[in-house]
């Protein structure tokens, strides 16, 4: 029973980040025991969240995504992220304020996505106040000239990954003529800053052969990455193509690839949506209260999930974090995977609309509304 515990304890980000701090040996331990956040917070974290969920009540969870930025340099084939809206962003002040709860609640991981977390000007000296929280960043990679490599690579506390598709051609294909050599450089650039970073790609049927095969990862780790972040593509949003969508027996063989990587190569791996879910094939990150939270302060479930009751400048993250929307979907099954799809509430959207609609949240799409949640209902939530 205990060696399934252990085993379990994996599947969470956390779990798979921290083992590989132990297990990983040579240069790549090197890299990540110098980010600060790994070697002197994280413990503390785990204490604190648990301090407070044991005297308030709040839920507070391991890792909290943030696009700080839904602007984007890029106009990628299929992001998920194209029918946000653009304008109302958080300001740096409202930011500072968000990370600075954070980490009074034991948040141990930001992973800032977007758009392109790099437009939004001043964001990593913003980051790098926050010292006992780790940043994920991902990034496009064409932002990152020396300057910024050296900024990221003294920060202490970032760790960029770098999104790309596979060979130059599909990368190319999907984010535009050049990207790939974009994407070089700015590899180049964090390497030789002594940046701590990796490698994050979408995964299609059409790229996993490539993305799990040895000669495309030992090309990473040549590079310098230390981290490579998988996630399978999610049909969301009005550019997309379900055609991509990886199953079946491709599923399983690009899982099989993953685990070898992580039996066999210098790097760690994370691969959404399965590292996420248990042993009763729920959400892990929805169940421990992770949340995305939008560039406009809007308190989403998840990224591939567009809804939210509230909003960061009208609540406190510890009374957004006690949602009735969000406990309703924890104490429901909208968060067990089911079929074919990756993520469990994109999966059971109709049940996810339900709960909503019981709860007062509304969609965050500018395709369905225009990103002005009904005050009265937000109210009522």
């Amino acid at each position: 029973m205990a060696g399934n515990k252990k085993r379990d304890s994996l599947k969470t980000f956390e779990g798979i980040f921290l083992q590989g701090i132990r297990l990983q040996r040579g240069g790549v331990f090197k890299k990540l025991w110098r980010l600060q956040t790994i070697s002197r917070h994280a413990i503390g974290s785990w204490l604190t969240r648990r301090k407070i969920q044991k005297k308030k009540g709040v839920l507070a969870p391991i890792v909290i995504a943030f696009s700080p930025t839904m602007r984007c340099n890029l106009s990628c084939k299929g992001c998920y992220a194209r029918d946000y809206p653009r304008d109302g962003e958080l300001s740096l002040e409202e930011i500072d304020n968000l990370l600075r709860s954070a980490e009074e609640m034991g948040v141990f991981l930001f992973v800032i996505t977007g758009g392109e977390p790099l437009m939004k000007d001043g964001i990593l000296e913003i980051f790098r106040r926050h010292k006992r929280i780790l940043f994920l960043m991902v990034t496009n990679g064409k932002l990152v000239d020396a300057r910024v490599a050296r900024t990221i690579g003294q920060s202490g506390n970032i760790m960029p990954v770098v999104s790309l598709e596979g060979s130059k051609e599909q990368t190319d294909d999907r984010r535009g003529h050049g990207v790939y050599d974009q994407v070089e450089r700015a590899m180049k650039h964090l390497q030789d800053a002594g940046a701590v970073f990796g490698f994050s790609a979408m995964v299609t049927r059409e790229n996993f052969e490539i993305l799990s095969g040895h000669e495309f990862v030992d090309e990473m780790i040549t590079r310098g990455c230390a981290l490579g972040f998988y996630t399978e593509y999610i049909p969301i949003g009005s550019d997309a193509n379900w055609d991509l969508v990886l199953e079946g027996e491709d599923q399983k063989l690009f899982r099989e690839r993953i685990l070898q990587i992580r039996r066999s190569k210098p790097i760690m791996v994370v691969h959404l949506p399965d590292d996420e879910y248990g042993p009763e094939n729920k959400c892990v990150a929805v169940m421990g209260g992770c949340v995305h939270i939008n560039s406009q302060g809007y308190v989403e479930p998840c990224p591939f999930s567009h809804f939210a009751s509230d909003n960061i400048q009208e609540k406190t993250l510890a009374e957004a974090l006690r949602s009735p929307f969000l406990a309703h979907i924890r104490s429901s099954d909208a968060a067990v995977r089911r079929g074919r799809l990756g993520c469990a509430l994109f999966e059971n959207r109709e049940m996810l609309e339900s709960i909503a609609a019981d709860t007062g949240a509304a969609s965050t799409d500018s395709a369905l509304l225009n990103m002005k949640l009904d005050k009265s209902s937000r109210e009522n939530a």
